[in-house]
């Protein structure tokens, strides 16, 4: 540092750490739910990408890109299980991006869904449950990272 040059706090040091509240903690359990889950399913569709272990017909992706469940399986493990439990982990150590990646995991959930049932075009109790559990990760995202946002936006 020269002569008369003043130090200055990085922004990354300006921005406040995440912290829990209800939302983060609703947001970073419904993310574990998600994750858990997902990496079953996504497992169990990889593994079997015939659908037998969850009982689904291959039948059901005709007029889809995909011709078994190795692919979505790998998807559903990588994104929502991987991904998630990640996001969590990243929560836990108050990671400053964990709301924002909470959030987009949780659009990308509803996403899914949404896709699924127009892929498919069959109904389970799951698909309102699913739609749910990334619905509650994405509203409870927005409180938890808005102190984050609003720091972020300061001049």
């Amino acid at each position: 540092m020269s002569v008369g040059s003043v130090a200055r706090p990085s922004a990354s040091a300006a921005l406040p750490r995440s912290e829990f509240g209800r939302a983060g903690k609703i947001a970073i359990a419904f993310l574990s739910v998600l994750g858990l889950g997902a990496m079953a399913g996504g497992l169990s569709l990889a593994l079997k990408p015939d659908g037998s272990v969850m009982q689904f017909d291959v039948k059901l992706l005709a007029g889809s890109p995909f011709s078994d469940y190795f692919l979505p399986g790998l998807i559903l493990f990588g994104l929502f299980g991987v991904g998630s439990l990640a996001v969590v982990a990243l929560g836990l150590r108050h990671g400053r991006l964990a709301p924002f990646l909470a959030f987009a995991i949780g659009c990308a959930q509803m996403i899914w869904i949404v896709v699924e049932l127009i892929v498919i075009r069959e109904f389970s109790f799951l698909h309102p449950t699913c739609f749910a559990i990334g619905a509650i990760i994405a509203i409870a995202a927005v409180p938890w990272g808005w102190p984050i946002l609003r720091a972020w936006r300061r001049p």
